[in-house]
């Protein structure tokens, strides 16, 4: 037994307690969080720290006695301390003890060892030896729940845990985690992972007096309600949060859903939902950490704070109290399973029936409904409903689809359950979050907007075969969306989208007064898809839409610019359209390939472009000519007004098919901003706001170039058009001489503009294959060069290695310096990957701060840890910026053919994975898979 003496004084000496001067406080030596004896034989954890506050309060002594469980009992008895400082409430407590106030809720659990299958609750357990502490609160948990278990007793936790590690049981209770100051601690971990506890109940913690001390209990319970909430909730971060850095985001995950969400058999937490966070985590660049726990204790450490967010969960009302659904991750599909050697084809054979439903389901009143003389039964877990069917103890479960499936799959199964037809329910799966965390819920919706719908698709696609389908897979036809956003769009039958008339090939009127361009067209895109009715509503003048959007007259507004000042009434889309602008002028024009290198020229811009007052705080030296239409400041540069027009590509592409500016063409500048279009969608109305994000990550590559094809044609046709070819052979005809000069100058003409569009379908072919700012190839170019490598290195038999990328610390660099200086670095980053591999090898950036290298033609292994190496050494030297020195790192993944993949998609997932290994295990490395 050790006695620990603790003197706190008040902070304000104003402070008058009726407690006794000085209190000799019981705890458990061994407890781990709650109390225990620290490294230096000093008392700590949860209980110490609360009675600490207490003392500190009420300006008393404490003097902490710490001994074993089972002993802190005895002194309470006999009178050697003044008071337990903390226990469980169980009924015989209440009637040994007088017992204080609760200040926490605390679980009981029975950790289970990894290799013990088929235990998911305590009835599992009834085959097995279960170790319990002499006279702990778990035993009269496990009393109450399972009386028939058999339980083996240790004087201490110590004791257990060695006989546990020894193999003579393979199950013991504890609280919510396992002691970090046990000796064997990580082997412990490692046979009895935290994820495989199985929850027995919660209980009370509170403390207690002897029988004899009521008014001390009295005074006690006093000082114990000055404590208020906040430092409570302050202790349970502090002792029950994840162990982590305080920047990283804490996800839990529920267990045992695979393929969505699971741990594997090594500790590895897996899934689609598993991939799709962390891909949130790379756009977003804040680090998580994944908490697997049981769907339960989950939700109940996301509502005390232990963790930041639960990744996913099934749609129900009463498992959300005091939660927000912060993103609509998923939908799900449940079906009516029942066991194949039944012949069910008909819902009148099932009147009566028993079925099966998981606890978090909130399906029981659909199926009551279309069953009502069913029973309905909750379990815990699908195999408790997979077993309870193949014995015949129920009629059928509801469940997902793709999990029963994948549980069937993994025991050979099969063919043991079949689905009853016609019986099929849609379950909306959000991210949930704590109601007040405004800040994290916009974060975590501006991260999964920043997810392609490709993206989607490819992580699912990794776990989901084809017989499963997916939910992604589906959006292109029709995106399924949540009842509550159907019961919104069945209120809004009309959803009015201001539009320009005269901005061609954008938004304009035609003929018959109806909106065309492409807008529209995207716009009937999405009705398609969404099952929405969007109208465009056509106006002459920007600032009378801008106007009328502002006081709820329009619903939304196409093609808008995301600034401070319409944030109080608008929010805005993700973007769905990039802005190239292009500069217009004369053939014999003196251009530069960037605009800020060019001598002060005259530019004509439309005055209702935002980037025209950009334009004149980024250069200075030219002079800006506002005008009211591109034609307006084409016929400038014809006369001789202005030396440029500036316009988008987009509305350039028809103004110069116009025979009045035959001698024009365009110039593509090198440092004018790529403006992404954005919808803005009225700040009252965040529902369609979501319903519309999802139908614009519908919208991909082929859906933009077949828009593209349709409306923008942008063949540069400077020159004779026909109709000028015509008129000019004809005069030329009655002139015999004429006609021969006039040959010579147009063929003259013809070859320039033979060479011209050359260059420019040169450019374009090179832009579409390679990134904007490292001129390096990008993601479809790199998968074409490797899909040709493969078939030549399986042709002579050959090994090749695709090295996967990550900077780290890049991030700091871009958030410290601007995004100017981190394509900065980016560029020169390019030019060192490059150098590092030989002229055969491809270096492609994948997005982001991600690198891509294949390196072909490989004798050995080696020679990829050679280049890899040469690559780390080198970034270990700072760069040399135009503001700084900035120092970044690199985290590479090794995947070599043929032993990670024989094809591209499985190398890069193989090269993905290890990349994040090297992050978990300190970063600045290279992993090989063997």
């Amino acid at each position: 037994m050790l006695l620990m003496g603790c003197t706190l004084q008040a902070q304000d000496s104003a402070a008058v307690s009726s407690l006794p001067a000085s209190l000799k406080i019981g705890i458990s030596s061994d407890t781990y969080p709650y109390m225990f004896v620290d490294e230096q034989g000093q008392p700590a954890g949860l209980v110490v720290d609360y009675w600490q506050e207490i003392a500190r309060q009420q300006g008393i002594k404490t003097e902490f006695v710490a001994a074993d469980w089972a002993d802190t009992l005895s002194m309470l008895s006999t009178g050697v301390i003044d008071l337990h400082g903390g226990l469980g409430r169980t009924a015989e407590r209440e009637h040994a003890y007088l017992l204080g106030q609760s200040y926490l809720d605390i679980f009981s659990n029975v950790f289970v060892h990894r290799d013990l299958a088929g235990v998911h609750n305590l009835t599992d357990l009834r085959p097995h030896l279960v170790g319990v502490v002499e006279r702990s609160t778990h035993i009269d948990s496990l009393t109450q729940q399972q009386p028939d278990l058999v339980l083996k007793h240790y004087d201490s936790v110590s004791q257990m845990y060695d006989s546990a590690l020894r193999g003579e049981i393979k199950a013991f209770t504890g609280l919510d985690r396992l002691p970090p100051r046990y000796g064997r601690y990580k082997e412990l971990m490692t046979f009895y992972p935290v994820y495989k506890k199985v929850p027995v109940r919660k209980i009370e913690l509170t403390f207690a007096v002897g029988q004899n001390q009521a008014l001390l209990l009295q005074q006690l319970n006093a000082a114990a309600d000055a404590v208020d909430m906040a430092f409570r909730d302050q202790l349970e971060r502090k002792w029950l949060g994840v162990d982590t850095d305080p920047d990283t985001l804490l996800v839990g995950v529920s267990i045992g859903n695979q393929p969505f969400m699971h741990v594997s058999s090594i500790g590895d937490v897996q899934g689609v939902f598993v991939d799709l966070w962390r891909l949130w985590s790379k756009k977003t660049g804040v680090a998580i950490s994944f908490v697997p726990n049981q769907s339960e204790d989950s939700l109940a450490y996301l509502r005390r704070g232990r963790i930041d967010v639960q990744m996913a969960q099934v749609e129900n009302a009463e498992k959300f109290t005091g939660l927000k659904p912060a993103y609509h991750l998923y939908n799900i599909y449940s079906s009516l399973f029942y066991n194949s050697s039944s012949d069910l084809t008909d819902q009148e054979q099932l009147k009566g029936a028993t079925f099966g439903l998981l606890h978090t389901a909130s399906l029981g009143p659909q199926l009551q409904q279309q069953f009502p003389n069913a029973r309905l039964k909750v379990f815990d877990t699908v195999d408790q409903m997979i077993e309870a069917v193949l014995k015949n103890q129920l009629s059928g479960f509801l469940a997902s689809d793709v999990i029963v499936r994948a549980r069937l799959q993994q025991n050979s199964s099969q063919g043991s359950l079949k689905v009853f037809p016609g019986i099929r329910y849609g379950s909306a799966v959000y991210s949930l979050i704590r109601t007040e965390d405004e800040e994290l819920y916009q974060k975590i919706q501006q991260g999964f907007s920043q997810i392609s719908l490709d993206e989607m698709v490819e992580i699912e696609s990794r776990w989901l075969d084809k017989e499963a389908g997916g939910y992604f897979q589906t959006f292109r036809d029709k995106v399924p969306l949540t009842a509550a956003e159907r019961q919104w769009l069945n209120q809004h039958q009309q959803i009015r989208v201001g539009v320009m008339s005269n901005w061609r090939p954008v938004e304009f009127v035609d003929e018959k007064g109806e909106a065309q361009g492409i807008t529209t067209d995207l716009l009937k895109l999405l009705n398609q898809r969404l099952g929405v009715h969007f109208v465009p509503q056509p106006y002459s003048n920007w600032e009378q839409l801008l106007a009328d959007f502002k006081d709820g007259k329009l619903h939304m507004v196409a093609n808008i610019s995301d600034l401070p000042e319409r944030r109080s009434y608008s929010a805005f889309s993700i973007d769905y359209w990039t802005l190239q602008w292009i500069l217009i002028g004369k053939h014999d024009a003196r251009f530069d390939t960037k605009v800020a290198d060019m001598d002060g020229k005259r530019i004509a811009v439309m005055r209702d472009y935002q980037y025209a007052k950009q334009l004149k705080k980024d250069f200075k030296q030219h002079k800006i000519i506002p005008v009211d239409s591109l034609d307006e400041g084409l016929e400038m540069v014809v006369a001789g007004q202005a030396d440029f027009a500036l316009d988008t590509v987009v509305a350039s592409g028809i103004a110069m098919r116009d025979p009045r500016y035959v001698n024009l063409r365009a110039y593509v500048p090198t440092d004018l901003a790529v403006y992404p279009s954005y919808f803005g969608v009225h700040k009252d109305l965040p529902e369609l706001l979501l319903i519309l994000n999802k139908g614009i990550k519908t919208i991909n590559d082929a859906d933009r170039k077949n828009l593209q094809d349709k409306w923008l044609h942008l063949e540069i046709k400077q020159g004779l058009d026909q109709s000028r070819v015509i008129r000019l052979v004809l005069q030329i005809a009655a002139v015999s001489l004429l006609v021969i000069v006039g040959f010579l100058i147009w063929n003259f003409s013809l070859r320039r503009e033979v060479n011209l569009r050359r260059k420019i379908e040169e450019k374009m072919r090179f832009m579409a294959g390679h990134d904007d700012l490292t001129q390096l190839p990008n993601r479809s170019l790199l998968i074409e060069r490797l899909q040709t490598a493969l078939h030549q290195h399986a042709r002579h038999n050959e090994m090749l290695a695709l090295m996967f990328i990550d900077l780290d610390g890049f991030k700091l660099v871009n958030d410290q310096y601007g995004h100017d200086v981190g394509d900065e670095m980016l560029v020169k980053l390019s030019a060192l990957l490059s150098h590092c591999v030989r002229k055969t090898d491809t270096v492609a950036r994948f997005g982001g701060d991600e690198f891509v290298i294949l390196l072909t033609g490989l004798v050995d292994k080696d020679d990829a840890a050679i280049v890899a190496e040469k690559i780390l050494l080198y970034l270990q030297e700072p760069l040399a910026l135009s503001v700084c020195q900035a120092s970044v790192g690199a985290s590479i993944g090794i995947a070599i053919y043929p032993h990670d993949g024989t094809d591209a998609a499985t190398l890069l997932k193989s090269a993905d994975k290890l990349m994040y290994q090297v992050k978990q295990q300190g970063k600045s490395q290279y992993r090989f898979s063997r």
